[in-house]
Formats: structure tokens, C-alpha cells, sequence
């Protein structure tokens, strides 16, 4: 019984000792397929380390940065690097790629020497027979240098500058107006025109009102250049020659004498608008009141008045509560302005196409106008 028992003893115990064997080569065995696992990773990224090295010393940036660290800093940094999971965190060679690199910009010269460089190889090698006659080529389509093509188009710019400025000094640009006389006798007055300026020739009768052309007629063609529209009473004309004399025969819309004028070219003076006045009543005008014809003595006076010509040797008058001007010669006040004068009554007036309006009065302290329908009194001083 007691043999029996050690016998049982025994066997317990060599069952013990036999698991913990097998336990204990299991885990052995389990180590080693790890640690085996393991060991393609790492060979990987020292592939991959080695790879980028080469690289960076290809393109030209220097020994890598593990060259320049101590061998624990590497050891180091090669176990964070497998550590760290494959699948998450980019290679080396893709950070590199990415990285941006700021390049400078190129001068003339080198980017001219880019765009040589990217011309296609040619398999033929150059020879001394082309390179002399590509130079000759050269010399003989650009023989200029860059400087001298420079000073070539400044002396051209040079050129069609004085070129472009007139041999005399501009006319002064007037605007005046004429009284043409219907009666025989009197000089036709004359028009100044000048090349390059265009004149415009208006016809009003006694009131300011448009009379309106019929026909025209030009002595010297070739030397002037006319446009009418046919139907109003401008005319544009302009010299073509910078020197030249003529006339011209206008006839207006219902009235049976023509009008002559004298047409000078080359002067210093050019009238950049005329108004002619002719005596009479044209088509074109209004209803006016009884009373208001004109002078034959105030007709020049009054020509000047109308252009804002002061008469010689009168005495400038102030005038309140609309835009207006007056003069005092004598015992006459000559009195402009765009508005209807009601009161007193005046000897004399005239128009011009734009509605400016000049009268001849007596002496007085206020004149009564219409403004925009209402009458307003305006006072006149500085007598």
C-alpha cells in the first residue's frame, strides 16, 4: 500500500515538471517568432533611411543630418522610428518630396541662358564653318549694338517732334460777330481761318433768330473745306492750304441779295466762331414787340457791347441782383444780359444766338427785367 502511494507521488510530480517544460519552451518559441516578426520592419526602414541618404547627396544638399549626430542620438532615433506604426506615419522620401524650396529669380542674362539650355540636342556636333557663319548672319541682319539701337529710336523720337511743331507761333482763337450791310458799296467783311482749325460761320437776323441757308458758293475750292447739312444756318469750314485768299456768296432762305465774304487763310488771329448778323427779319423769328428797331449809328456799338466789348472810353457800371454788365458813354448806358429788359424803353438792340442781348438806353438808377417769367428790378450804380 505505502509502494503504492510513492509510486502515485511520482507520477504527480513528473506530470508537473513536464508542463512547466513545455510551458516554458512555448514561450521560448513565441519570443523568437516575435522577435523574428520584427526584424523585416526594421531592415525596411534602414532600406528606407538609406534611400533617402542617397538621395539627399544626389540633389546636392550635403551629408545627412544623422551623419552630424552622436551614435546614441541615432540608436535613439532608430527605435522611435520602430516604435512608431508603419501604416500612419510617411516615409522619409515622401517628407522630402513634399518639402517646398524657394528658388530666386533669375536675372536677363541667366533666363536667356535657361531658354538656350531647354533647346533641343542636335545630333549633329557644331563646327567652325557654323559658328562663322551664324556670327555672320548676325552681323549682317543686326549690325547694331543694343545701346546704339537705343540712341537710333531716340533720335527718331527726337525727329517726329520737331517735326510735329509749327514753324510759327498759334493763332489766338476769337469769336466775333459781323453786321453785314445789304446796301452797295461797303467792303464785305472778312472771315480769318487758319490750317488745322475749324471755323464756324452762324447767320442770325436783326433778332438773333436762325436764317437758314439756301445755297453757298466757294471762289477757291481746292484751298477750303466746307460742311453744310443742308438745311440750317452754320457752316464749318477750314483751311486746306496754310495760305490763301478767296471768298464765298452765301444766299439765305428768302432773302434776295446774297451775302459776300472775304475768306483770309495764314493770319494770326483765327475766328473760331462768327456770328453774322443781317438786317431784316429772317423766317425764323419770333413775335416781337412794336418799337425795336435799331440805329444804323448804334449798330457798331452795339456789336461790341453784345461781345462783352466795353465801348471806348465809357465809364463800367456795377449792377445788383442779376448776372449783367453795363457802361456809361455820354448820356447813353449801354446795358448786357441774357434776360428781357420790360422797363425803361431802350432806342436800341441786339441778339446773338446763344440769347445774350445788348441795348442802348437813357440814363437811369434801375431797369426792370424778366427773369424766368417774373419781373425783377435791378439796381444799377457807379455813375
Amino acid at each position: 500500500m505505502v509502494n503504492f502511494l510513492r509510486v502515485i507521488s511520482f507520477l504527480v510530480i513528473l506530470g508537473w515538471i513536464t508542463s512547466s517544460i513545455a510551458q516554458e519552451v512555448t514561450t521560448t518559441t513565441s519570443t523568437t517568432q516575435t522577435t523574428v516578426a520584427q526584424n523585416p520592419n526594421q531592415n525596411q526602414n534602414q532600406m528606407s533611411l538609406s534611400q533617402f541618404e542617397a538621395w539627399l547627396q544626389k540633389n546636392g544638399y550635403g551629408q545627412s543630418p544623422n551623419q552630424n549626430q552622436n551614435p546614441a542620438a541615432t540608436q535613439t532615433q532608430n527605435k522611435v522610428t520602430m516604435s512608431a506604426p508603419t501604416s500612419s506615419a510617411p516615409s522619409a522620401a515622401t517628407a522630402a518630396d513634399d518639402e517646398v524650396v524657394e528658388s530666386k529669380s533669375l536675372t536677363f542674362e541667366e533666363n536667356q541662358q535657361v531658354m538656350v539650355s531647354s533647346a533641343p540636342r542636335s545630333n549633329i556636333p557644331s563646327s567652325p564653318d557654323s559658328n562663322t557663319a551664324f556670327n555672320t548672319m548676325m552681323q549682317q541682319n543686326m549690325p547694331l549694338s543694343p545701346q546704339q539701337v537705343v540712341k537710333l529710336r531716340q533720335q527718331i523720337d527726337i525727329a517726329q517732334r520737331a517735326a510735329s511743331v509749327q514753324p510759327n507761333i498759334p493763332p489766338k482763337p476769337v469769336s466775333t460777330t459781323l453786321m453785314i450791310n445789304l446796301a452797295p458799296g461797303p467792303t464785305p467783311p472778312a472771315v480769318r481761318l487758319a490750317q488745322g482749325y475749324v471755323s464756324s460761320l452762324v447767320f442770325v437776323d436783326s433778332t438773333g433768330s436762325p436764317w437758314p441757308i439756301s445755297s453757298f458758293d466757294i471762289g477757291n475750292p481746292k484751298a477750303l473745306n466746307i460742311q453744310w447739312d443742308g438745311k440750317s444756318n452754320i457752316l464749318l469750314m477750314q483751311a486746306i492750304s496754310p495760305y490763301s485768299d478767296g471768298n464765298m456768296v452765301v444766299k439765305l432762305a428768302g432773302l434776295p441779295t446774297p451775302i459776300t465774304l472775304e475768306l483770309v487763310a495764314g493770319q494770326r488771329v483765327v475766328d473760331y466762331r462768327v456770328d453774322i448778323h443781317v438786317s431784316g427779319i429772317g423766317p425764323n423769328t419770333k413775335e416781337m414787340p412794336l418799337g425795336t428797331t435799331l440805329p444804323n449809328s448804334a449798330n457798331q456799338l452795339l456789336l461790341s457791347v453784345l461781345d462783352g466789348i466795353a465801348p471806348a472810353g465809357s465809364k463800367t457800371l456795377i449792377v445788383r441782383g442779376a448776372d449783367a454788365q453795363a457802361w456809361m458813354l455820354g448820356e447813353k448806358m449801354y446795358f448786357r444780359t441774357r434776360l428781357t429788359l420790360l422797363s425803361p424803353g431802350w432806342m436800341g438792340t441786339m441778339s446773338s444766338p446763344d440769347g445774350m442781348r445788348a441795348y442802348e438806353l437813357n440814363k437811369t438808377s434801375s431797369v426792370l427785367v424778366s427773369r424766368y417769367g417774373e419781373p425783377v428790378e435791378l439796381k444799377i450804380e457807379g455813375y
